[in-house]
C-alpha cells in the first residue's frame, strides 16, 4: 500500500521531521522552519488527509501507527 504524502523540506544538516497537529498542515511550522534550517533537513509534512496529502483508503483504520 502507498499513499501520497505532501511534504516540505528546506535546509540542510540531519534530518528532523515536523508533524502538525490534527486539522492543520505542514504550513503551520514556517516560522519554525526558517530558524532550523540552518542546521537540520527539515522535512515538514501534511499527514494524510490534511493539507495536499491523501486520505487513508478506506480500508485502513486512522490510528496513529497507520
Amino acid at each position: 500500500m502507498s499513499i501520497s504524502i505532501n511534504y516540505h523540506r528546506e535546509g540542510e544538516g540531519p534530518p528532523l521531521v515536523l508533524l502538525h497537529g490534527v486539522g492543520h498542515h505542514w504550513q503551520a511550522w514556517r516560522a519554525v522552519i526558517a530558524l532550523l534550517a540552518c542546521d537540520f533537513d527539515v522535512i515538514a509534512c501534511d499527514s494524510p488527509g490534511f493539507g495536499r496529502s491523501a486520505p487513508l483508503p478506506a480500508s485502513v483504520e486512522p490510528t496513529i501507527p497507520a
